[in-house]
């Protein structure tokens, strides 16, 4: 009679434990989905890598990585899990790290990635782990090509509003040094002739050629950026299109602006707007990564010219805290959360990290004015997804092995903390480093990313500051 007794109590703890299980499973996942958004060089590729690399040997290796992760404790956790994200591809993790273990960067994003980050922690509370045992922590990053984002702000401008702003991006600012070739040519070129197949071709790569020569120039408000991506699946080609002089955009009935203006809608139509769509839906919290190394190495109207970009850019998303009720209604999510990220901090002296984050701040002004007025948590952090220097000789010195594999050192001087303290012809030149060998230790000695999550799994209220 006794053991048939402690068969039916070990029976109903055992269905008991089940039902907390799937209790658990339903009730307690946190889903956090994140679109990482930046520029084309900003560093997405490695800062996902690293991303993959940190939380996987956290886990599998019990390294202790990430040491301000408080809301993840080691300990706690009890497995990690990479599955896809449904209707993206997932991040080619694989390929990033035998890039690097053939000593080069990973391959720049030119198309949609995405990938769900399953991270299950046990509860901790005696009386809660009864009927609760563990909590799901879903991560979900989406992560795309910087060309794309340029090109989102043309959805709300006509052809001819596009090709009046496009024509004034490259007459003035640092763009100008760069727009000769093109503007030469349409100088000459016959816009009395038809728009013929072959004509339109030659305008159409012109103008490519100069997007070209102006992005590996620092450039970054660069529109149409999808005609940069060989993986594009919209055929510039095809239905290609430049900016026309206002001559000829000032009037509708011209066969230069008929043709380009119908090109423009298509692109428009069937390439911007499934993207907008697909890509960022959903996104509740965004991480916005901004390199400001390569604006202090051109210029200080590069650097204007990024600050413009940014604020150009915020446009194209729709901001604002969703209510719990509107999420239970299923309405689609606004993001509510942001964080302006300068990315490989490590390539300065720790002495200088202050005035970069300052200067991070003023380069994200015009941007975070678009949502000044709506209830939006904001923060600024410095992260470096690799750290690929080491310490010098002095404090405003930094040791790191070039691309001749030789081991040498830098001297640096202060960074600016503003942008009027920035001789106009004066730039900061930028480590030519290269990839190291022990990588993969450099990457879990990475920084920042500890504090960047912390703020984004938390559910604090309005910040603004430093971290």
């Amino acid at each position: 009679m006794q053991n048939r007794w402690s068969a039916l109590v070990d029976k109903a703890a055992q269905v008991a434990t089940t039902s907390s299980n799937k209790l658990a499973d339903i009730v307690t996942k946190q889903t956090h989905r994140f679109t990482l958004t930046g520029l084309s060089r900003s560093g997405k590729s490695m800062l996902f890598t690293s991303i993959l690399t940190m939380l996987k040997s956290r886990n599998d290796e019990g390294y202790v990585c990430l040491p301000l992760l408080r809301t993840l404790p080691p300990e706690d956790i009890i497995f990690t899990r990479i599955e896809p994200l449904e209707g993206f591809k997932p991040f080619p993790l694989t390929l990033s790290l035998e890039a690097l273990a053939n000593q080069e960067w990973p391959a720049p994003t030119d198309e949609a990635y995405g990938f769900k980050l399953i991270i299950r922690v046990q509860e901790t509370h005696s009386v809660k782990r009864k009927l609760l045992p563990h909590t799901d922590v879903i991560f979900e990053f989406v992560d795309y090509p910087g060309e794309w984002l340029t090109d989102l702000p043309m959805l709300s401008k006509s052809y001819a509003q596009w090709s009046d702003t496009a024509w004034a991006q490259l007459s003035s600012g640092p763009q100008q040094y760069y727009a000769e070739e093109w503007k030469a040519f349409v100088n000459r070129f016959d816009f009395e002739v038809p728009p013929t197949r072959e004509r339109i071709g030659e305008l159409v790569e012109c103008y490519t050629r100069y997007l070209k020569v102006a992005k590996s120039n620092g450039i970054s408000m660069l529109q149409p950026g999808s005609f940069l991506l060989d993986t594009s699946e919209f055929d510039r080609f095809e239905h290609g299109f430049a900016p026309l002089p206002s001559s000829i955009t000032s009037d509708i009935s011209h066969p230069w602006f008929e043709v380009f203006n119908a090109h423009y809608q298509k692109f428009g139509k069937d390439w911007l707007s499934p993207i907008k769509e697909d890509v960022f839906k959903e996104t509740e919290k965004q991480i916005i990564l901004v390199d400001l190394f390569e604006g202090l190495n051109h210029s200080r109207q590069h650097l204007y010219q990024l600050k413009e970009t940014l604020s150009h850019l915020a446009d194209a998303f729709v901001y604002g805290k969703q209510s719990w009720f509107a999420k239970r209604l299923g309405k689609s999510p606004k993001i509510g959360k942001v964080a302006f990220v300068a990315t490989k901090s490590d390539l300065l002296p720790a002495g200088e990290h202050d005035n970069l984050l300052a200067l991070l701040e003023q380069i994200t002004e015009g941007a975070r004015a678009k949502f000044a007025d709506k209830p939006i948590a904001f923060e600024h952090f410095l992260v470096s997804a690799i750290k690929v220097t080491d310490e010098g000789s002095t404090s405003q010195a930094l040791r790191y092995q070039d691309k001749d594999l030789g081991y040498v050192e830098a001297t640096f001087e202060s960074v600016p903390t503003r942008l009027k303290d920035m001789e106009s012809d004066a730039h900061f030149p930028v480590l030519n480093v290269a990839v190291p060998k022990d990588f993969k230790a450099r990457i879990l000695a990475g920084r920042g990313l500890d504090r960047l999550f912390q703020y984004l799994l938390t559910n604090e209220e309005q910040s603004d500051g430093k971290n």
